[in-house]
């Protein structure tokens, strides 16, 4: 009885572990090494979404169209200065935008079609609006 052998429920169990937690790496592994052939779940939501929206190309978003979607050759205009707040749980994605870097959405009120205006995500609650036209500060009559 000296030699290394399985005794009693202890031994078992410390086995039946190893072979699980084998499985469950193997499978990781191989998750990691091939995520497409796997089908994910993804939410319609805005709700936990990190790809937040920076300035999208080399000119101000402002006056120049930078928001494109794919096979569409006019672009959008950034709206407003700042941000929007707006509820996370009624913004629902519409699509990527051209570079694929983060998602367009819409109020749920709005309809799931990608027609202006369309919002990107700039943090938890605040978005920013694209739209046509071009961005015009409101006019402020100068002060004396």
């Amino acid at each position: 009885m000296s030699a290394n052998e399985l005794r009693d429920t202890p031994g078992r169990l410390l086995l039946g572990w190893a072979v699980l937690f084998s499985a469950l790496v193997v499978l990781a592994w191989r998750i990691h090494l091939h995520p497409a052939d796997y089908e994910w779940t993804e939410y319609p939501t805005a709700l936990g979404d990190t790809a937040f929206y920076t300035q999208l190309g080399p000119d101000d978003d402002r006056y120049e169209p930078n928001l494109k979607f794919t096979g569409q050759e006019k672009g959008l205009f950034r709206r407003v200065e700042g941000t929007v707040e707006m509820d996370d749980a009624v913004m629902f994605k519409i699509a990527k935008e051209s570079s694929g870097r983060c998602f367009v959405y819409k109020p749920v009120t709005a309809g799931r079609d990608p027609e202006p205006p369309v919002y990107l995500k700039a943090a938890d609650g605040r978005y920013v609006e694209f739209g046509l036209k071009k961005y015009y500060k409101p006019y402020a009559p100068p002060s004396r």
